[in-house]
């Protein structure tokens, strides 16, 4: 009786064992943790997909292989899905940790190309990267149901009179206090100057600004005289796509492999600061502040940025990325302000 208890024993906890091996899966980039081997399997996979496909977007080719691999961290539930990926910024190397929580399908399809963009935007410029900049273009990573949700959101924030000045947004390090403007700005501004030109073009004008100023910027890359100017031909931009007047070509991007597409839903994500996890709050995929663990645990790199950067993303289909670092004054804070209400005309009714 005793040895059969025993070797019951030691069945269980070979088992287990098993079962907690089957959860982690490793690539050359990921470390992926997870309750269901399929799974990590799966999220394995995309996360090297989606490292691929959104490198080649927006730098022109593919990342090499990082100096350790990213944890992966992901929770699937039945509630709202967001993440967050803390990042060290060390001598000219960037560490990062990952962690994504929700449905299944938001988590394939939105979330994880929203994360992973975070990591590409970290190592082509190997520092903080500006707040709208940052979220602006992972939310530009995600699907069309996404991005759709924030033009609207943005629409009725600048109708509001909500709305954040460019002068303002552009010098911030730290999410405001209604972060969805940030989000959904950020995302518009993104997507606007993105479309005039191309995502490397974008690059080169975040890093000008981050250098020399963002009127320099302005001049140098969107031939306008300053951010003034360029928030008045955005503002411009949106009314005349709100009267129909301009064609807003479909962007839908190709569903990554396995990827069911038939199964979108908006999805809620994190506040500011914690990668907490609640249905309520709709901003996504926030760097965090602080709080994490290990080499991750207090001002994890957005209050010790290194004053390096990457030199400009060449324009076409054959973008290099030189990893020769140039001297940067870094990123002033500002305070935001708003502007008055843009009044943008209102949706049209359905047809019945």
């Amino acid at each position: 009786m005793v040895t059969r208890r025993i070797l019951w024993a030691c069945l269980a906890l070979v088992a287990m064992t098993a079962t907690a091996r089957a959860a982690t899966v490793r690539t050359t980039n990921f470390i992926v943790e997870t309750a269901r081997a399929d799974d990590a399997q799966e999220f394995a996979r995309l996360a090297e997909y989606y490292r691929k496909q959104k490198a080649i977007e927006w730098l022109g080719r593919e990342m090499p292989p990082w100096r350790e691999p990213c944890r992966l961290r992901v929770t699937v539930t039945q509630s709202g899905a967001g993440g967050a990926t803390s990042f060290d910024f060390n001598d000219g190397h960037v560490y990062q940790e990952m962690q994504i929580e929700g449905k299944l399908e938001r988590l394939k399809n939105s979330v994880l190309p929203h994360e992973v963009t975070h990591t590409v935007f970290a190592h082509h410029f190997r520092q903080p990267v500006p707040r709208w900049a940052d979220e602006g273009g992972s939310v530009y990573s995600e699907d069309e149901l996404e991005r759709s949700r924030h033009d609207k959101m943005c629409k009725t924030i600048l109708n509001d009179g909500r709305g954040i000045q460019l002068k303002a947004l552009f010098r911030m390090k730290e999410y405001p206090r209604d972060v969805m403007t940030l989000y959904a700005q950020g995302y518009s501004v993104t997507k606007y100057l993105v479309e005039q030109t191309d995502r490397p073009t974008f690059l080169n004008f975040v890093a000008e600004g981050m250098q020399h100023g963002w009127d320099a910027a302005c001049q140098k890359y969107y031939e306008v005289r300053n951010v003034e100017e360029l928030e008045k031909n955005w503002i411009e931009h949106l009314k005349k796509v709100a009267r129909g007047e301009v064609a807003v070509a479909s962007r839908n991007r190709p569903a990554p492999p396995g990827a069911d597409d038939s199964k979108l839903v908006v999805f809620d994500s994190t506040p500011p600061a914690r990668p907490v996890f609640d249905p309520a709050p709709e901003a996504r995929g926030l760097a965090p502040a602080g709080g994490g663990r290990d080499r991750f645990g207090g001002d994890i790199g957005w209050n010790r940025p290194r004053a390096r950067l990457a030199e400009p993303v060449a324009a076409d289909s054959e973008a290099r990325v030189d990893a020769r670092p140039v001297r940067t004054s870094g990123m002033p804070g500002g305070r935001s302000s708003a502007p008055a209400a843009v009044l943008l005309p209102p949706e049209p009714a359905p047809e019945r």
